[in-house]
């Protein structure tokens, strides 16, 4: 049902259109990324340092300054604290002394003086009763004000079509509500365990719709291919020529994928390692047999950046080896991008790399034999079978992934001959990065000053591009406001080059400055999390993450993983005024990517997968990995139906329905 009929300006409509949201269903199923509990008010005398909770007071005094307001509010009790706002002075007119006031949002607690209070309130308002709920937080829609989300969410509830894909039988046998009444306990909670179930029916979902999707994929699979290699004769010479030595998982995985190419035998492998265990040089030389073989093959990354040093480290590393070397992106001039595919068409490109551009329809190969995935987690199920639709049965299939998937797991995902190939050890040289906590900015611009009198080079990392106007992000650093501090502080230092990077800045603006700092132009780079996939300069020793306590597990892990490269001493310092912080303390007792996925697990809540729109398998595997035996039963069910074709005709259609992330 489209948009129009919620009888919104056509504005409102593209705003939503930006976001993914087409249909009335597509907002209904607009899922709040996290709940906030108000429905118990707590005196001020018990409050807690850094939870969100609820007070209601008394309002004593109020005082207005330039663009802050501050008011004083008493409970029945006694107690005492203080309310903030930024940038909303309107507050003071509104507020009345002597008037009860309900107030949710962040508690701070300063020890020294025994003071209390909450800046930028969530949820404020003389009507308690109306705040004194389970109140849902929807990720932004730019120009869209939350008031008109909701109402806009309230009204699709009543228009979207009501049809249940599943069986009632189903329904009984997984103890999952109706659709409709899912989605209207998704948005409008009114108890813990109505949430709870309402989440487990999308839980089943996401996973019923991937079981099908899998099994779609493994029907058709051939352990055949006509891609057969008998030879890799110019590899011993190659890896004379690295100045480095393959580490014995690295040479494991290679000997394992090549057995099967030289016996004829179609490879279906994932390589996984931590981040800097070295994937990458294991592709180059699986390319390298295929080429020598006379056969072409492609690498795919998810962003230009990665996509771009993959390029320029194969084209470094072949040189003089007589192979062509082709990359494809999705902000190539036409001219150049036509040239590209015409020499992968003609096969005088042997080693092709790029982005999700290598999959576009106009791009033809003339004999691919291999594809391989970089970060596969980045990508779907659908963007993979496109690139491997490429070639004709039977090409061999690599994926890459820096996310440990346990084997049981694996074999779920790609199919019962997958091969999972771990690399646990590190290249020689390397020192695990040291990772500490601290409070105090300063030091740690003098910390990595020291490191660049060294000669080495600092990441900078700010959650957010620029400054918000919100009250909640009032502390929370900015790329902008960060280059402007560092830039004056390191003004005593005329040596020090400071650059800055963000994604709104083109991908070929940022593959520009980040050469530059490849090559030591400049000194500390300060950007977004877009350096968290795949930026490799050995150099770098320092990686600075600010608001520390913002990001997830599994991303500081990612980000942490942009230094240690090289055979230098390399410090992740994680700047977060949060003690306790369990994310934080994680990354401060290990290095290890897989018990990072595990603590990640377990600090994660139902909520985190629920309409998430997390890219490629990322969410599937953590739904997996967090529900093994509900996802085991999923799966044994979709192949019962895949046995009765009553039962298919009708979920066959579930491919034609957006109920889940593709």
């Amino acid at each position: 049902m489209d948009l129009s009929m919620l009888e919104i300006p056509k504005a409102k409509i593209t705003q939503f259109n930006k976001k993914g949201i087409f249909t009335v269903e597509d907002l209904a199923r607009f899922f709040p990324r996290k709940y906030y509990d108000f429905r118990t008010i707590t005196p001020i005398r018990d409050v807690k340092d850094g939870e969100y909770m609820a007070v209601v007071g008394e309002v004593e005094e109020v005082t207005a300054k330039s663009n802050m307001v501050r008011a004083k509010v008493k409970d029945k009790s006694g107690a005492r604290m203080y309310i903030t706002w930024f940038h909303q002075v309107y507050v003071a007119k509104i507020l009345k002394k002597g008037q009860n006031y309900i107030f949710c949002g962040k508690i701070q607690i300063n020890q020294e003086y025994n003071s209390r209070q909450m800046t930028a309130p969530l949820y404020w308002g003389a009507d308690i009763k109306a705040y004194q709920r389970i109140i849902p937080v929807y990720s932004k829609i730019q120009g869209m004000s939350d008031d008109f989300l909701q109402k806009s969410i309230d009204s699709a509830l009543a228009l979207a079509d009501k049809t249940d894909y599943l069986e009632p039988l189903m329904l009984d046998k997984f103890r999952v509500p109706k659709n409709s009444v899912a989605l209207r306990a998704m948005h409008q909670p009114k108890e813990d365990n109505e949430l709870k179930i309402a989440q487990k029916r999308f839980i089943f979902d996401d996973l019923f719709l991937f079981a099908m999707q899998l099994i779609d994929r493994q029907q058709g699979m051939e352990t055949k291919t006509p891609f057969v290699m008998p030879t890799c004769n110019t590899i011993e010479g190659f890896m004379k020529r690295l100045p480095f030595d393959l580490t014995d998982g690295q040479r494991q995985a290679l000997r394992s994928i090549y057995i099967k190419m030289r016996k004829g035998e179609k490879v279906n492998a994932l390589v996984q390692g931590d981040v800097g265990s070295g994937k990458t040089i294991v592709a180059i030389i699986l390319m390298l047999i295929s080429a020598e073989n006379g056969f072409q093959s492609v690498l795919m990354a998810p962003t230009t950046v990665l996509a771009k040093q993959h390029y320029l480290d194969l084209v470094e590393k072949t040189e003089g080896m007589g192979y062509k070397v082709g990359f494809l992106s999705g902000d190539m001039k036409a001219k150049e991008k036509k040239e590209v595919m015409k020499g992968i068409e003609s096969g005088e490109i042997q080693l092709v790399v790029g982005t999700h551009s290598v999959i576009s329809k106009a791009v033809t190969f003339k004999n691919l034999a291999l594809t391989i995935v970089d970060e596969e987690h980045r990508f779907g199920v659908v963007q993979r079978n496109e690139l491997n639709e490429k070639s004709k049965d039977g090409v061999h299939q690599v994926t890459m992934s820096a996310t440990p998937i346990p084997r049981t797991l694996a074999l779920s995902i790609y199919g019962e001959n997958v091969d999972v190939l771990t690399i646990t050890t590190m290249p020689k040289g390397r020192k695990p990065v040291q990772t500490l906590q601290i409070t105090n900015e300063e030091k740690a611009y003098e910390a990595m000053y020291r490191q660049i009198k060294e000669g080495r080079q600092c990441y900078v990392v700010c959650p957010l591009i620029e400054d918000s106007e919100s009250e909640a992000l009032a502390e929370v650093d900015s790329v902008e406001r960060t280059y402007d501090k560092m830039k004056k502080f390191f003004a005593k230092y005329p040596e020090v080059n400071i650059a800055m990077i963000s994604g709104k800045m083109k991908q070929a603006e940022i593959a520009e400055e980040i050469a530059k700092f490849s090559r030591n132009e400049y000194q500390i780079i300060i950007s977004t999390t877009i350096i968290e996939v795949g930026v490799n300069v050995p150099n770098s020793t320092v990686i600075l993450i600010k608001n520390a306590e913002r990001f997830g597990l599994a991303q500081l892990h990612q980000l942490r993983g942009r230094v240690g490269r090289g055979s230098h001493q390399s410090y992740c310092v994680l700047l977060s005024k949060e003690n306790g912080n369990a994310k934080l303390q994680a990354m401060c007792e290990t290095t290890n990517g897989f018990k990072i996925a595990e603590r990640d697990l377990e600090l994660r809540g139902t909520g985190d997968f629920i309409g998430t729109k997390q890219s490629g398998n990322n969410k599937y595997v953590m739904l997996m990995l967090s529900y093994p035996k509900f996802f085991e039963k999923v799966k044994k069910e979709v192949k019962d139906i895949y046995g009765n074709s009553t039962r298919i005709s009708r979920y066959k259609k579930l491919n034609e329905l957006d109920i889940s992330d593709k």
